[in-house]
């Protein structure tokens, strides 16, 4: 077969380590996600505000992300407990 031209690029050195992430290697968002469970959702706002706020490392990203996500659960779920044996709003 002939060489049609394709090169590949080698990489030579020693292989970059990344810094092992806090809380046990999960992350700080996932440590959040998962203490919001017995916290009353409180580390999912702080997980949001972190997210919207913050400079995180993209290895934390999906964590930040769950916790934005059972934060907007929490609240809807929160908004609709509130108002469900509130029905004197439509006896306008």
């Amino acid at each position: 077969m002939r060489n049609r031209g394709h090169c590949y690029a080698i990489a030579e050195g020693r292989p970059v380590r990344e810094s092992r992430l806090p809380c046990c290697g999960i992350g700080v968002g996932w440590f959040l996600f998962i203490v919001g469970f017995f916290l009353g959702a409180i580390p999912w706002y702080i997980g949001l505000l972190i997210l919207l706020c913050g400079r995180i490392d993209y290895r934390e990203k999906p964590g930040y992300i769950a916790c934005t996500v059972a934060a907007i659960l929490a609240t809807v779920a929160i908004l609709l407990g509130v108002t469900k044996g509130d029905d004197d709003w439509y006896d306008w």
